[in-house]
């Protein structure tokens, strides 16, 4: 099989791969970025983001990834329509990528495959996945108009999606197994003021039942472990995210979770490996920290791989 060199690999097109593309673009560094999927990742998720610099409130998350993918085509980046899937580290100075159809040597690369929703591992729920069961309440929750439906979580990305929800369905539940919500102030409060959402705390879901789809959601109590359920046609499961490691799991170093340790400038174990974005251990995971993660980790690349100052 034939092999394509470049200086870079930036694997993964979402809002930390594109900010590394661009910083590598403006220093001039020979570069892939690859994305298997579609530019801008979870971005498609997100009903609306109102936390990022500059674009105004209620901007929706296609917006943004539009705005990414044209950002790129004004450069004149492109981007490699391929899955890596498999890193090998060759020596101090080169990496194979390996993908389906070609393999890749860099002489660098930086990971930022992001992160996937965490699943609650219970009975049910792989089996009514896609009937009943979704982990994206802006990509399905227009399925479920007018019906009473739940969400498991406590955090924030909870809490805006039982908000969302409450503005299509008649009833939302949302279960929490700790007795109090994790999720910001200015969250909770809007979500206390909401007359369709119920709050169930001290609780976790057991299993899921139902025929053709689902329609029953066991539920225990953590405290007097009492035993409920609740009658549900959809269940919206909001607990957190899952860094996407296939790629580099037993090849850098990770936390316990599998997100990958760096240095302040975002490089990994290998000393030509960075790594930014939601795959990478960090205290905020926010579109706007993402970005410029991208950013550090496409300068220390760059910096490394010119020889312009002593290795980072």
């Amino acid at each position: 099989m034939s092999y394509q060199e470049t200086e870079l690999a930036i694997i993964g097109a979402g809002i930390a791969g594109v900010s590394a593309a661009i910083y590598a673009k403006r220093s001039g560094l020979d570069f892939l970025l690859f994305e298997g999927n579609i530019v801008g990742g979870q971005l498609f998720l997100m009903e609306k983001i109102d936390n990022y610099i500059g674009l105004g409130l209620g901007v929706k998350g296609k917006e943004l990834a539009d705005g990414l993918k044209k950002t790129l085509t004004d450069l004149g980046i492109n981007t490699t329509n391929a899955h890596i899937n498999e890193i090998q580290i060759i020596n101090e100075k080169q990496i194979m990528l390996k993908t389906k159809d070609q393999d890749f040597i860099s002489q660098g690369a930086i990971i930022a495959t992001g992160a996937t929703f965490r699943k609650l591992g219970i009975r049910g729920e792989d089996i009514f996945s896609g009937r009943g069961v979704s982990y994206c309440a802006v990509c399905d929750g227009f399925f479920f108009k007018g019906k009473e439906i739940a969400v498991v979580g406590g955090g924030n990305t909870a809490v805006e999606d039982a908000l969302y929800l409450s503005n299509i369905a008649k009833k939302v539940t949302l279960i929490h197994r700790r007795d109090e919500l994790r999720a910001m102030d200015y969250l909770k409060e809007e979500l206390y003021n909401k007359k369709n959402i119920e709050i169930v705390f001290n609780t976790v879901v057991k299993e899921l039942q139902g025929n053709e789809a689902l329609e029953t959601v066991l539920l225990e109590n953590t405290q007097n472990k009492k035993n409920t359920s609740l009658a549900v046609k959809g269940l919206f499961i909001a607990v957190g995210i899952s860094p996407n490691k296939n790629l580099y799991d037993g090849v850098l170093t990770t936390d316990e979770k599998g997100f990958i340790i760096t240095n302040e400038h975002l490089r990994t174990s290998s000393s030509i490996i960075w790594a930014a974005g939601d795959c990478r251990m960090r205290p905020l995971k926010q579109l706007i920290t993402a970005a410029s993660e991208g950013a550090i980790a496409s300068i220390s690349a760059y910096k490394q791989l010119k020889n312009s100052y002593l290795s980072v």
